[in-house]
């Protein structure tokens, strides 16, 4: 395994060093933004809220009295494992035996790091233009490096680091004969929040190369680098492992009675996102017919990525084909239900439902209590599937690499990429929520 990651860095590092002199130059690009934060202390930032914000998904989790990631919290038949037989090989096992105090210290470590090195990258830059100098690329240099000998000391953070090249090695499998667990969906899932910062990755293995071979990486051969297809391919990867993980779930379903076609549909989802990330990166520039498919591609992504996390992913009925005939049929006495709760409407999935047009039990009002309860007042799911939409047409547009190279999209970029990942841990918790609905028939009661 440890062979292979080195091959995979040294491929990638080969990759980098001539990924100047494959591209030309963007037409815009704010230098100035780049010289304030390289790429390499945008990585640790984003690292950090993701850490950060899995400590807080764990935290909610055990407030909920859930814990869906032992051995124990399997229900006889069901159709996914929730985790691996071998205990610590699962990223989110292992960070619920941390706890979350260990994730938050985590993640301040990797600020407080990053800030250290920043302020001395600063102090080693060009006083009259800002550029980097090599001291100031061998701070970028160290902070990489120390935060891999965070990791690799003796400590609270060892653990977590083995679950997560455990968990990193079950989804660069590329058999398709597999057992999926719930855990590596989960964790996939997230690198495709984290798809974007894997872009920023590529440029900081440009900077250490540069910094290895003793050279000066200045503005131009930063953008030209930033051009490079290297870029689309990382952010495809994440995308690429879920859609092995959902033909891995039909293949592998095939001895189950009663056979779902959802795995299928769900990598379409992830299909769908393909066209969005190399439309105007593999055009450049773009043709007028290039420019509507890939509007097109961001629409429809968009919105079967938010069907598919409210109908699917958390389990709610508003977007249900039957929900919509209720309204139609009287608009005014009754509104589509929030919440699926009976044993029947758990082991059936939206496309199913759609496929049939049958009916499901619901609710005939949002105001009235679900069968089962909710750990959140209706009205914040409302909120909570208004702010999905939104982030999702803004990850949409953002997944095209194309929009980095604008200078006015600059400095909105990591701001977009945050929210993305806020917008991630949110989905974690409602999604786990669901899981544990649909697969158990006891329900949990905050603690």
């Amino acid at each position: 395994m440890r062979r292979r990651a080195w091959l995979l860095v040294a491929v990638l590092g080969a990759a980098a060093c001539v990924a100047a002199a494959q591209a030309p130059p963007p037409t815009a690009y704010d230098a100035t933004f780049a010289r304030f934060l390289p790429p390499i202390f945008r990585v640790v930032l984003m690292t950090a809220l993701c850490i950060l914000g899995f400590g807080v998904d764990m935290q909610v989790l055990a407030y909920w009295g859930m814990n869906p990631w032992g051995a124990s919290s399997r229900p006889p038949g069901a159709h996914l494992p929730l985790t691996h037989e071998h205990e610590g090989h699962s990223l989110p096992e292992a960070a619920h035996r941390s706890g979350a105090d260990t994730l938050y210290l985590l993640a301040v470590c990797h600020v407080a790091w990053a800030t250290v090195c920043w302020l001395f990258y600063r102090a080693n830059t060009d006083p009259a233009t800002g550029a980097r100098t090599l001291y100031a690329q061998a701070w970028e240099a160290a902070t990489i490096l120390g935060l891999i000998a965070l990791w690799l000391a003796p400590g609270p953070f060892r653990p977590l680091l083995r679950a997560w090249l455990h968990t990193l090695q079950r989804l660069a499998t590329p058999s398709l004969r597999q057992t999926i667990a719930f855990s590596d969906v989960i964790a996939a899932d997230v690198l495709t929040s984290f798809a974007k910062v894997l872009g920023d990755v590529w440029l900081s293995l440009v900077v250490l190369v540069y910094l290895f071979a003793g050279q000066r990486l200045d503005d131009r051969e930063l953008w030209r680098a930033e051009m490079h297809l290297a870029v689309p391919a990382l952010i495809s990867v994440p995308y690429v492992v879920r859609l092995r993980q959902c033909l891995c779930e039909y293949s592998t379903s095939r001895t189950h009675p009663t056979r779902s076609t959802r795995p299928l549909y769900n990598a379409l989802k992830y299909m769908s996102a393909l066209p969005v990330i190399w439309l105007r990166s593999a055009a450049a520039p773009p043709s007028r017919a290039v420019e509507l498919l890939w509007y097109v591609s961001v629409l429809v992504n968009t919105l079967f990525s938010f069907w598919w996390d409210v109908t699917n992913d958390w389990g709610l009925d508003l977007l249900h084909l039957p929900s919509f005939r209720a309204m139609l049929q009287q608009p005014r006495a009754r509104l589509p239900p929030l919440h699926r709760r009976t044993p029947s409407d758990a082991s059936d999935d939206g496309v199913a439902l759609m496929q049939r047009h049958g009916a499901h039990a619901r609710q005939p009002s949002v105001l009235r209590a679900p069968e089962k309860p909710l750990p959140l007042p209706t009205s914040v799911y409302w909120v909570l599937l208004a702010v999905n939409l939104v982030l999702r047409f803004t990850w949409s547009v953002k997944l095209s690499s194309h929009w980095q190279y604008l200078l006015e999209w600059q400095r909105g970029l990591l701001l977009f990429e945050a929210l993305e990942l806020v917008r991630r841990s949110i989905w974690v918790l409602l999604r786990v929520e669901w899981e544990h609905v649909r697969t158990t028939s006891s329900f949990y009661r905050p603690t």
